[in-house]
């Protein structure tokens, strides 16, 4: 324990840790006697051929056995594994059905347009009208302001400039933007932290689409990561966003990254999750230099493989200097939140002060955790903006990977905004977890199932109290279903992120 403080402080006061920092976790190779071992036999965790252990991690462990958490992830990674192909097919054969009757307007209009001869196949998926499993669940793409109430206490997402009065009453601000019936500028100030941040305007109608990236992960050896970059204009932009794509519904490799308890040591960064780092770019996993794990200069580029975090850093950095008035924004959903929390940290280990002060706010929606409390700290003493993390109910991504110290002492970090089933937020200070953080505690259990059924019971009948952009299709009501049978997998739906954001209020802790 002592050895254990002694890191923490090293890496606390800035000094680089001593000897190899990882632990790193080989679901491929854990077999059903392991798992039972952990359980009944408590043998050390460094001690199983599935863990690799870095030599100053061994020694901080020592005799330290995996607790039923450790086994636990193991069993729930085995499973994932072992559903990768079918789900790929289940998923592919389920989007294929969806976009086919969308597409043809429904049933009815799969036989009009078959006598027709005009029906409609969708068997290129990189067609702009394919609509994937989230797009389906959510089909909302407009952006649209929630009416300023008026008095600084106000804790809702609020615009600036435009009166709820406006024209010929109040309705006129629930125009749909999308239709391009109203111009109305995009949410500028925003209560967080205890204090309004005001944001630049920048107006929904000049959103400029830079590029969309899709990067390469050398350890899977695939493209895995995805992102874009947008400005809110072509010319003089006011903002610069990079946003990362969240995990997949069907992608059973994505649901294993943000279980996995895997970690590396990178130095003052802390213990970070090795999986994201992969996804970003992370170029080895010895836990000796994060210098060379996670060089600043960027790897020799291989045509057709770009890495995520040097790409979208290389990109920031041009739009930056094409555009001398405008301020950064980094976000995501689900692990696209955990590589956007991420991002910014690399960018403060590598010195990109460039970026990171004009880094103007950092927003993820469904995070898991990606690091440990120093990596927290070290986000907190030198990232100049105070990450805002946002929390749906029981979605059971933010209570991942485990918190199971000593053997992975996963934390949050930044401010939690943590909403309720009704969308009424309250604000979680200083890396405070949301209620029930490790997912399963026998004293939510009545809770989470009568919030599957709250939200089940509110996503049919919210459009009535709030109009047609709230009303649910089939396809997001069965997905909700599923929180009858696991409570929390509903609640990651980005659906309700949205909802919270536009129809939330937010208290201060």
């Amino acid at each position: 324990m002592a050895a254990k403080q002694a890191v923490v402080a090293a890496a606390a006061s800035g000094h680089p840790k001593m000897g190899e920092e990882k632990l790193i976790i080989r679901p491929e190779k854990v077999r059903f006697i392991d798992v039972l071992s952990m359980l009944l036999l408590r043998r050390p965790i460094t001690s199983y051929a599935f863990v690799e252990a870095g030599d100053r991690t061994a020694a901080d462990l020592g005799s330290t056995p995996g607790d039923w958490l450790v086994a636990l992830t193991q069993v729930i990674q085995k499973a994932l594994a072992g559903a990768y192909y079918p789900a790929l097919v289940v998923g592919a054969v389920v989007e294929f059905l969806l976009n086919f009757v969308a597409l043809n307007n429904g049933i009815l209009g799969i036989f009009l347009n078959l006598f027709r001869c005009k029906l409609v196949i969708p068997l290129n998926r990189e067609a702009p009208n394919f609509r994937s499993m989230i797009g389906m669940i959510d089909g909302r793409t407009e952006l649209k302001p929630l009416p300023a109430s008026g008095g600084p206490e106000d804790r809702r997402l609020q615009v600036v400039g435009v009166s709820a009065a406006a024209g010929s009453g109040g309705d006129d601000y629930y125009l749909d933007v999308e239709s391009g019936s109203a111009a109305v500028p995009l949410v500028q100030q925003q209560y967080v932290n205890g204090r309004l941040v005001r944001l630049r305007t920048f107006s929904v109608f000049e959103f400029h689409f830079v590029g969309f990236y899709n990067c390469w992960n050398k350890f899977v050896g695939d493209h895995t990561t995805q992102a874009f970059v947008f400005t809110d204009k072509a010319e003089d932009a006011s903002v610069v966003v990079v946003s990362f794509r969240g995990t997949e519904p069907f992608n059973m490799r994505d649901w294993s990254t943000d279980v996995n308890l895997s970690w590396l040591g990178m130095g003052e960064l802390g213990h970070v999750h090795v999986g994201f780092l992969k996804a970003l770019g992370l170029q080895e996993e010895d836990g000796k230099d994060a210098t060379r794990a996670f060089p600043k200069a960027a790897p020799n580029a291989v045509p057709g493989k770009p890495l995520a975090y040097y790409a979208l850093r290389e990109e920031v950095q041009k739009q930056l200097q094409k555009h001398p008035n405008a301020n950064v924004v980094v976000t995501g959903h689900s692990l696209g939140a955990a590589l956007a929390a991420i991002f910014p940290a690399l960018l403060a280990f590598h010195g990109e002060r460039g970026v990171l002060d004009r880094l103007l706010s950092v927003v993820t929606y469904g995070q898991p955790r990606v690091g440990d409390k120093v990596f927290a700290g070290y986000v907190r003493a030198n990232v100049p903006v105070e990450p805002l993390r946002v929390v749906y109910r029981y979605d059971v991504v933010p209570r991942v990977p485990f918190d199971a110290p000593p053997v992975a002492d996963f934390a949050h970090g930044g401010t939690c905004v943590y909403f309720d089933g009704w969308y009424k937020g309250r604000e979680i200070a200083k890396g405070g977890d949301a209620p029930n953080k490790n997912y399963f505690d026998p004293r939510y259990l009545l809770s989470m199932y009568g919030n599957a059924w709250g939200d089940l019971f509110k996503g049919a009948f919210l459009w009535a109290k709030e109009g047609k952009d709230y009303r649910e299709g089939a396809v997001s009501l069965l997905y909700r279903a599923t929180g009858l049978l696991v409570p929390g997998i509903a609640s990651h739906s980005p659906r309700d992120y949205v909802n919270a954001v536009r129809l939330g209020s937010v208290a201060s802790a």
